[in-house]
């Protein structure tokens, strides 16, 4: 493949996922928190069937983000006087 089509199709790609951003953009404050995290979850699941090392691949990530939601979870708890789990 020539540098030209790989240009021509990276364009066309580019303009695919601004298109998709946009549109994730406008639907998600109209998504219910559930149904997000279905979502969510559904891609990791597909992620992880592309490739048996995703799992491993995405953990850090996915351990700094569950203590980054644990963390603001204690702090509308505490703002809320509610008791959270330890």
């Amino acid at each position: 493949m020539d540098k030209k089509a790989v240009k021509e199709w990276a364009a066309e790609y580019q303009l695919i996922n601004a298109a998709e951003r946009e549109m994730l953009r406008q639907e998600l404050p109209l998504i219910p928190p559930g149904e997000g995290m279905q979502r969510y979850f559904r891609l990791c699941q597909f992620l992880t069937k592309l490739s048996s090392d995703a799992w491993e691949a995405f953990a850090d990530e996915r351990r700094k983000h569950y203590l980054a939601m644990e963390a603001r979870l204690r702090k509308a708890a505490e703002y809320f006087c509610y008791d959270f789990p330890s």
